[in-house]
């Protein structure tokens, strides 16, 4: 039998393998239960254009406190990252390139959406610049986009590079254990694998992101885990000859995803981005679907180049995003102080790697350090209501989801839409018909603005089974 571990850190994505960096750098015994080579199905990480989106994710609707809470870590974030890569590559890891440079362009109707990222840029003493679209180098925005912004210090890392370069970082240590293995429940102290491996360590920190709740009792309610989301994001490679673009291009956020964005890679294809799914039943080995691509595609074409119609479309990619309630990390010790969380991320994994497991690694090292932190696991989190969340632009929201790829309605039907989208929702949920049912546990399982397209979505998914 094994002895046990100061810390075994259950996940192989970025944030996990971060968190078992800074351990390791710290002095501390560490064991990762993971897969290290194979597929890696679903894990966000690997399926990421990793942006570092200091500045490029805020929103016109972000409440001003709590942006300003999120971009403070993410200036934290993005002030560890020089000096986290060079700790990777003395630890053995290689070398990882973190290019500077991105652009946000804004299509027809949304240049308002640029003037938080700006702002927030320029609060930080960053350098902002604002431009027409048709400025982006070796980029044929549309002639409807209604402007851009280019933030020369957000930058981008190859997310397989840096998942190679913390792996073999990891490998080399020492005082590292990797057991190549998934787990399949965690109790204090104790990690079950797969292949009948138990795994002993005095703190465990859990980094599985959406497949955390499955290794708890009851979904880690005894422990006080709130509930752990997924967002389905789906990914492709192109080559696209022509749209030789070598900074990042992306579109500010929709209301339930993030921009369609392009990210060059060393290897002279494209990475396109944008899609974000709720699912209440992850499956990391699901495919693509036909119209997860078709919305990738149109995107490209209708928002940042029409040449991307004709890219040819080398191979694509899910991962599953982990998100809370309140859309914030989630870190730190649960109910029992020996297992600790760190997870939920949602689009900004990579990002905020660095800053996340320095922030485990305080509470590791001294109990307590993240008591009063925003992210703390064990923060209170009331699901939100519905009414809430409609007044918050979601219905509005969901006519931008529908018209994605450049459709678009008079203003004034437009608003007619977004009222009738609420009052109808809000009707089902107080309604006693078997509609009305489902929605109500539809939105019970997960009371969060990324559920209204799949409530609105509903009632044609019923009407297939009467």
């Amino acid at each position: 039998m094994r002895e046990p571990a100061d810390v075994a850190v259950v996940g192989t994505g970025v944030v996990g393998l971060a968190v078992a960096v800074e351990l390791l750098h710290r002095g501390l015994d560490v064991t990762v239960v993971g897969p290290r080579t194979g597929a890696h199905q679903g894990q966000g990480t690997r399926a990421a254009g990793a942006m570092l989106s200091t500045f490029s994710e805020l929103e016109p609707q972000h409440d001003a406190v709590r942006a300003g809470m999120e971009t403070a870590e993410r200036l934290a974030a993005h002030q560890a990252y020089p000096a986290w890569l060079e700790r990777i590559e003395a630890m053995g890891g290689g070398t990882v390139q973190a290019p500077s440079g991105t652009w946000v362009l804004a299509p027809a109707g949304r240049r308002s959406c640029l003037d938080p990222i700006a702002a927030a840029a320029r609060a930080a003493g960053h350098s902002v610049e604002e431009h027409d679209a048709s400025s982006i180098p070796a980029l044929r925005a549309p002639a409807s986009s209604a402007g851009a912004l280019w933030l020369p210090t957000e930058s981008r890392v190859d997310s397989a590079a840096l998942m190679e370069a913390l792996s073999r970082a990891v490998e080399q240590q020492p005082r590292a254990t990797w057991i190549s293995q998934s787990a399949t429940a965690v109790s204090a102290g104790t990690v079950a694998c797969t292949e009948g491996e138990t795994v002993r360590a005095r703190e465990v920190v859990l980094a599985a992101g959406c497949g955390i709740p499955a290794l708890l009792p009851e979904c880690g309610r005894p422990l006080g885990v709130p509930p752990i989301l997924a967002g389905r994001g789906v990914s492709a490679r192109l080559a696209a000859p022509g749209v030789e673009v070598e900074q990042v291009v992306r579109t500010p956020n929709a209301e339930f995803a993030c921009g369609a964005h392009l990210v060059p890679r060393t290897d002279g294809t494209l990475y396109l981005g944008g899609t974000n799914r709720l699912t209440l039943d992850a499956d990391p080995a699901q495919a693509p679907s036909l119209d997860e691509v078709a919305v990738l595609a149109s995107d490209a074409a209708a928002l940042l180049d029409p040449r991307l119609g004709a890219a040819s479309l080398l191979d694509t990619r899910t991962g599953l995003r982990p998100y809370t309630l309140d859309h914030l990390p989630l870190i730190g010790r649960t109910g029992d102080p020996s297992v600790l969380v760190a997870t939920a991320t949602y689009r900004c994994g990579v990002l905020l790697a660095p800053r996340l497991a320095q922030l485990v690694a305080d509470e590791i090292t001294a109990p307590g350090s993240l008591d009063a932190h925003p992210y703390r696991a064990l923060r209170p989190m009331p699901a939100p209501r519905i009414d809430d969340v409609l007044a918050d632009g979601a219905a509005q929201g969901l006519l931008e989801h529908l018209l994605q790829g450049g459709g678009h309605l008079p203003p004034a039907q437009q608003d007619e839409f977004a009222a009738f989208t609420a009052l109808a929702l809000r009707a089902l949920l107080d309604e006693g018909s078997q509609a009305g049912a489902a929605v109500r546990r539809l939105w019970e399982r997960a009371p969060v603005i990324e559920a209204v397209p799949a409530l609105f979505a509903l009632a044609r998914r019923l009407e297939g089974v009467r």
